[in-house]
């Protein structure tokens, strides 16, 4: 069977919570207080039999009074249908047409109408205030609806209500999204002996079931599923349009208060931004700097509206707007809001969540609101969006997905789209990331300007990337770099990286310094000293030194002296026309006019050539191995 859930909604004193007795035998007043004042404070819950077995139906009753219209909200924001209430002694009234006004922004379309206290009015005047209703109701969420005469007194009409009642409920269609993990916003929250800790709401997405560990926003508590109730029956599972029952372990009552959601899994996380489209009803403003109630689902917040497009907001009219709430809440793109004003607290109006995590936006740049696509018309053109907002950072599919409320692979079909039209990319990290073609294409342009200044020396691969890539994560690092290579913008050598076309080895100031340590030959000066003499920056002498080293074109010895290359190279040419096969360092130093201090660090460094190998206190020279013959 199908799960449907009917809200009622009219103005206090109508006559919800006895119509709902009368269609289902059970009385929602539960409160002393409720019972002792004749007026509903709290939500209420009952079922109605479907007797065709095609439906299985859930009333919500919520309070009419003027002051609990927050709490008719967390009812009303999770049902499908409406069971408008109107006494038809009194007609219209003020929390009748609030009501209405929350219905149609949640975006609830369709439902019945009770013409209540029948009983009250003659057969003409009945006739009259029911034209009255249709009247009022045209062009509204309840256009249309049947609006049935009934007494819960006296019972007439009352069985026509429940008809009309199931045959819109058998109208209503639930397609189960298997990528959407459970969701239920918290309505009430008590203890029961040997149960503990008990919520209720009505079920959002997916199924429930004994034993299921849920994650609680914005709280982020972990409670494990004791088991599940739907109208006190236990339950093996339960699932989207179902009045559930949770007993729960892990958490207190004090630590779930109402508006609390519980999700399966524990991907999500709630946000204290939202971008908004937002209609303002007929009396409504909205504007930068206002401070606004937000309902979303169960739960209400305060918050500030951060940017508006256009500027300010008319009655009746339609724009965007990103606000910043007092406390965090889970919501996801789709997701239904009620705007109400502060004081005196009257609904504004309301519309749909399209992110959770907006870009901040000054100003002047308000009007990007108006480009922000509706997730759930394009998810391309959204993911699109969001992965080139990410930038050089990237993305995984994973958040992604938790940022929709979609477990991964509810967008394997958007992102294989977007990656066979070229407009992302897959980096091969654990886990994989994507990124968007357009920021690998600034940050090649990045590269190119940070090399284009570096001359034949090139850039250490720290500083390069931390220059080209200040955005980038640790995981993309290498992504990027292979990137650059491929695209023809870059060349490491020796851990130093260079533009692809330069010729560094030609450098002016490298071909200087690697001329001076030829001429010095053993003297073996200091990058300072060799700075020094060709008047040129240290700190670059420094970096160049190091590039010719790694080239090869210099030689560090005993970690502090540096000697050319064609120097050294002489040495070992000279060793192996020496004509001895072995020497002490005293012959050594003697041949070749050196120190000790400097002989020792040579003498080592031919060690480490395998040019000698020293045997106790002499070195024995290393005969190198003959080239192979063609034959060979």
């Amino acid at each position: 069977m199908r799960a449907v859930a009917f809200g009622t909604a009219g103005h206090i004193d109508h006559g919800k919570t006895s119509l709902v007795k009368a269609l289902t035998g059970v009385d929602c007043d539960r409160l002393p207080e409720e019972k002792r004042r004749g007026i509903t404070l709290v939500l209420g819950f009952a079922p109605l039999a479907d007797p065709a077995g095609e439906v299985e139906l859930s009333f919500i009753d919520v309070p009419g009074h003027e002051r609990l219209v927050h709490t008719m909200i967390a009812g009303a924001a999770g049902i499908d249908r409406a069971l408008l209430v109107v006494a038809a002694d009194e007609g219209v009234m003020p929390q009748t047409r609030e009501h209405l006004s929350v219905l149609e922004v949640l975006g609830v379309r369709g439902g019945v109408v009770a013409l209540t206290k029948s009983d009250l009015v003659e057969g003409e005047l009945l006739e009259v205030r029911r034209r009255e209703v249709e009247r009022y109701l045209d062009g509204g969420p309840l256009a249309g609806a049947p609006v049935i005469p009934c007494s819960a007194l006296d019972g007439r009409g009352v069985e026509a209500v429940r008809d009309a009642v199931l045959a819109c409920a058998r109208d209503v269609e639930r397609t189960e999204d298997p990528h959407r993990p459970f969701r239920v916003a918290v309505d009430r929250v008590f203890t029961i002996s040997g149960s503990g800790t008990v919520v209720t709401g009505t079920a959002h997405w997916g199924q429930v079931r004994a034993g299921d560990e849920l994650t609680a926003l914005p709280s982020r508590a972990a409670v494990r599923v004791r088991g599940v109730q739907v109208h006190g029956q236990v339950r093996d599972r339960a699932g989207a349009g179902e009045r559930v029952a949770l007993s729960l372990a892990g958490v207190r009552v004090d630590e779930l208060p109402r508006g609390e959601q519980l999700l399966a899994g524990a991907e999500w996380s709630a946000s204290r931004r939202l971008a908004v489209e937002v209609r303002l009803l007929g009396e409504g403003t909205l504007a930068e700097g206002d401070r606004v109630w937000v309902h979303i689902l169960a739960a209400r917040a305060l918050a500030r509206v951060e940017r508006t497009h256009p500027a300010t907001l008319g009655p009746g009219e339609s724009g965007r707007a990103v606000v910043h709430l007092a406390h965090p809440v889970f919501a996801v793109p789709g997701d239904r809001v009620v705007l109400r004003r502060v004081s005196p607290t009257v609904t504004l109006g309301g519309g749909e969540v399209l992110d959770s995590q907006p870009v901040r936006l000054r100003r002047r740049q308000a009007a990007q609101l108006a480009l922000l696509p509706r997730p759930w018309r394009d998810l391309p053109a959204t993911l699109d969006g969001w992965i080139r907002l990410a930038g050089a950072r990237g993305a995984t599919a994973g958040e992604l997905a938790a940022r929709l409320g979609l477990r991964e692979a509810g967008l394997e079909s958007a992102l294989g789209r977007l990656v066979a039209a070229g407009s992302i990319v897959v980096a091969r990290t654990r886990p994989p990331l994507l990124v968007h073609a357009g920021a690998a294409a600034a940050a090649r342009e990045r590269a190119a300007e940070v090399l284009r200044t570096s001359g034949g020396t090139g850039v250490p691969l720290a500083e390069f990337v931390a220059r080209a890539l200040p955005d980038a994560g640790e995981r993309l690092r290498d992504f990027f770099l292979a990137d650059f290579r491929r695209a023809g913008v870059v060349r490491e050598t020796a851990g130093r990286v260079f533009a692809a076309g330069a010729a560094p080895l030609e450098d002016a100031l490298a071909a200087r310094v690697a001329e001076s340590y030829r001429r010095a030959g053993l003297a073996a000066p200091s990058p300072g000293e060799t700075a020094a003499a060709l008047g040129a920056d240290p700190k670059v002498v420094e970096g160049v030194v190091r590039f010719l080293v790694d080239g090869k074109r210099l030689a560090r010895v005993g970690g502090k002296w540096v000697v050319h290359r064609e120097v050294l190279d002489e040495i070992v040419a000279s060793l192996r026309g020496w004509g001895v096969e072995s020497f002490d360092v005293a012959a050594f130093k003697e041949r070749f006019g050196l120190t000790r201090k400097l002989a020792i660090p040579i003498l080592e460094w031919l060690d480490s050539e395998r040019v000698t190998r020293r045997e106790g206190e002499r070195r024995r020279l290393v005969r190198p191995r003959p080239a192979p013959t063609p034959d060979a």
